[in-house]
C-alpha cells in the first residue's frame, strides 16, 4: 500500500529526474545549434564584457579551474572563437580576447541554462529563494554529495567534453 510519504519520495525522484533531463536536453541543443557546451559559451560571455582577462582572472570570475578554463581555451582558440597574446606588463601571463569571430557567434546563440535559472531564481522573493536553497542542501546532504567538487554550470557529466577533436 503507498503512503503518502511514499508518494512523496517518489514525486521528489521524479522531479530530479526531470531536472537532470532538462539540463542533458539543453546541451544537446546548445551542441546541435551552434556547436558549444554551456561552459564554452559561458567564457565567450565573460569575454565579450571585458577586452582581455588572464586565465587565472577568467577562471576566477566564472568559477572554474584555471586547468578546465585552458582546455576550453585551446578548444576556442582552434575555432577562431578568441585569440591568446602574451600581457604586455607581465609576459608569464596569457591574455585572452574574444575574436569578431566569436562575437557573432555569441550573438545568435541561445543563453546557457543557468542564466535562465539565475534570472528566474532572482525573480523570487528572499524568502522562497533561501526555502528553495535549504531544501536543496537537504536534497545534496540526503544523497551524500556534500564533497562533490562542482561548478555552477548546469552540465551533465564533465565539465569539458571532447567534442571537437
Amino acid at each position: 500500500m503507498n503512503t503518502a510519504k511514499d508518494y512523496r519520495s517518489k514525486e521528489i525522484l521524479i522531479k530530479l529526474r526531470k531536472i537532470t533531463q532538462a539540463i542533458d536536453l539543453h546541451s544537446k541543443y546548445l551542441l546541435k545549434t551552434v556547436g558549444m557546451t554551456s561552459p564554452q559559451l559561458v567564457i565567450l560571455h565573460e569575454l565579450s564584457a571585458h577586452e582581455a582577462l588572464s586565465v587565472s582572472d577568467l577562471s576566477k570570475s566564472i568559477s572554474l579551474t584555471q586547468g578546465t578554463v585552458t582546455e576550453i581555451v585551446l578548444r576556442l582558440g582552434k575555432k577562431s572563437l578568441v585569440s591568446k597574446r602574451r600581457s604586455e606588463i607581465d609576459k608569464r601571463r596569457t591574455m585572452v580576447s574574444i575574436t569578431e569571430k566569436g562575437k557573432l557567434l555569441l550573438n545568435d546563440a541561445p543563453s546557457p541554462l543557468q542564466e535562465m535559472f539565475i534570472d528566474s531564481f532572482h525573480s523570487l522573493p528572499e524568502w522562497e529563494q533561501l526555502m528553495i536553497l535549504s531544501s536543496i542542501e537537504k536534497v545534496v546532504h540526503m544523497m551524500s554529495a556534500e564533497k562533490i567538487d562542482a561548478s555552477p554550470f548546469l552540465v551533465s557529466g564533465p565539465i569539458e567534453k571532447k567534442i571537437d577533436e
